[in-house]
């Protein structure tokens, strides 16, 4: 079945993806945070998509803190450790609104390719980091794209860090689908890894797709000819590549 969806299916280019397009224009950012910026495939591309929403976090958060020193300098010289976090959280409070996060085992991550314990100095331990000894340890922590997947597994991909939905899931994988690029991707959940996609529109597709249609027909995966008939009854597939799909099923 997915063998015949990628030939009958239609697949848009990847580069001229909005989300792609995005991302190739933050390789500076990348770069200045320490990471390595090479992106040539979809997998790649909303690996990403992950760090780039974690670096956004970590420099907005540490643009408040400076932005409070500053603003408070003659205030908080009179406040106790307390007093100042107290103080912090509250002008945070409204900036973690506006932010993309997640949480694990109850702790709110702000920056997936970091540790939890990292993620609660950003969050409740904000003299933590002004000493130096957190800077060096944060600077030099390695960075990779697939961090985020060995520390949070891909509870990640399920979280606001990403643009991919979820939409099912067996003993074995995780499927997710991307509007952009009107696929359905495979991840495998022990290595993390994606394993395989496929389109679920034509050539002769117009309109736009539902999510909630999706995660239904999600539920005849097992079963492809019906799997491929609700395609074609949301209008996904035509008339035409339905009849050359289900000949070949049969």
């Amino acid at each position: 079945m997915i063998k015949l969806l990628k030939k009958y299916g239609v697949e848009l280019k990847l580069k001229k993806c909005d989300l792609f397009r995005l991302i190739e224009g933050q390789k500076d950012t990348f770069l200045e945070d320490g990471f390595a910026f090479k992106m040539t495939n979809e997998e790649e591309m909303f690996k990403y998509e992950v760090i780039l929403n974690g670096i956004y976090n970590k420099t907005k958060i540490e643009g408040e803190y400076k932005r409070f020193v500053y603003e408070t300098q003659d205030a908080i010289q009179y406040l106790n450790y307390e007093e100042k976090q107290k103080m912090f959280n509250s002008i945070i409070s409204e900036t973690l609104k506006n932010l993309k996060l997640m949480k694990a085992d109850q702790q709110i991550i702000l920056i997936p390719y970091l540790e939890p314990f990292v993620n609660e100095r950003y969050l409740n331990n904000y003299m933590l980091l002004t000493l130096k000894q957190h800077q060096l340890y944060v600077k030099n922590y390695q960075r990779n794209i697939e961090i985020p997947y060995q520390l949070y597994g891909l509870k990640v991909l399920r979280s606001a860090f990403s643009s991919l939905k979820g939409i099912a899931e067996d003993e074995n994988y995780e499927y997710y689908y991307y509007d952009g690029l009107k696929k359905i991707y495979i991840f495998d959940k022990k290595e993390y890894g994606l394993v395989d996609s496929f389109p679920i529109i034509d050539k002769y597709f117009q309109g736009n797709t539902s999510l909630d249609d999706i995660r239904e027909v999600m539920t005849y995966y097992k079963q492809p000819q019906q799997f491929i008939n609700q395609l074609h009854e949301l209008n996904y597939l035509s008339d035409k590549v339905h009849k050359k799909i289900m000949k070949k099923l049969k």
